[in-house]
């Protein structure tokens, strides 16, 4: 059986009242003397003390549960981020609620009705929403919230990649490599990250040929196989999990086009395809989401910011390859 808070006064000779703000934390525990606070946690790791959560979220109307709505937890980089997210909210004191909405409207709309059933401190999203109402109609209006990854008008609260800055190394570098004519494959593009990335490659590049459909492998092996008799230089896929689908079709290719896309492909050192991608800041990201949020818990009284990074470009030996060849060929 758990100890309890009068088990640790007994042990400590102060009262319950005491060892409650010590455990409690915050202002409270500040006016505690450091030996007794000290005394008290001592006595509590000793006797295997262990805080009745759902009481103290029911006493204190807060609780150290946090949720992260993801929109698709199968893409590698939202993995990635959750992961991150949840280290850095640990360190902290806060666990994690994780959340999928499978890139579908209806079951986002699902989950935050939910969440606000739940006794939750607080909220980080990657939004299918697109306005603000959407997103924060079924929310309680106290609610910390951080918007991840897709910006949603009148909240500033909000950590995201540059797009137009992404979108951009991507073309300098295919055009470095000597590329002209681009097949574009977007996801869908009520998402504005898909929409951005899209618009800038067909003003940076010559599209010839374009896709969309959902961000999933399956889309980018439908625009390979439409594409088939179209002469292109490049595959721009405006994510990674296109950029798969496409791979797994021109694997066997002796010439194969450039793919250029955004995010992390596995193994990308090893594949022999020359890919190119604009790569996100995904440690900054999370600790960024974290760093957010915990002004809200503080009840930090400065009217939050967006937090914008800039992404870098990374390529594997093939595209090297390919630049040596294709890049001097175009220059001359």
């Amino acid at each position: 059986m758990s100890a309890t808070l009068s088990d640790i006064a007994r042990e400590t000779r102060t009262s319950i009242s005491t060892v409650s703000r010590v455990l409690a934390g915050g202002t409270a525990a500040r006016r505690i003397s450091r030996a007794t606070a000290e005394r008290v946690r001592a006595a509590a790791q000793r006797l295997g003390y262990r805080p009745n959560l759902v009481a103290r979220s029911l006493r204190t109307r807060k609780s150290d549960t946090i949720a992260l709505l993801i929109s698709d937890i199968s893409n590698p980089f939202f993995g990635q981020i959750g992961n991150l997210i949840e280290r850095s909210l640990h360190r902290h004191g806060y666990s994690l609620m994780l959340c999928n909405s499978g890139e579908d409207p209806q079951r986002e709309v699902e989950y935050l009705q939910l969440l606000s059933q739940k006794a939750i401190g607080g909220l980080i999203v990657v939004p299918m929403a697109r306005t603000r109402k959407q997103l924060l109609e079924f929310l309680p209006q106290d609610l910390p919230i951080v918007v991840l990854d897709r910006p949603v008008p009148g909240i500033n609260s909000l950590v995201a990649s540059d797009q137009d800055q992404a979108a951009g190394i991507l073309c300098d570098a295919m055009e470095r490599a000597g590329v002209k004519t681009v097949a574009l494959v977007a996801g869908p593009q009520e998402v504005q990250t898909h929409r951005r990335r899209a618009e800038v490659i067909s003003q940076r590049m010559e599209v010839v040929f374009r896709h969309e459909g959902p961000a999933q492998p399956e889309t980018g092996r439908q625009a390979y196989i439409q594409c088939m008799g179209i002469d292109v230089d490049a595959f721009a896929c405006t994510n990674n999990f296109l950029a798969l689908g496409v791979i797994d079709c021109i694997a066997a290719l002796e010439s194969p086009p450039v793919i250029g896309c955004f995010d992390e492909i596995p193994l990308v050192d090893l594949l022999p395809l020359p890919i190119v991608a604009s790569l996100q800041d995904v440690p900054m990201l999370a600790e960024s989401c974290v760093t957010q949020l915990l002004r809200q818990l503080n009840n930090d009284q400065e009217k939050p910011s967006p937090i914008i990074l800039q992404s870098r470009a990374k390529s594997n030996k093939a595209f090297h390859e390919y630049r040596e060849q294709h890049g001097k060929i175009a220059a001359s």
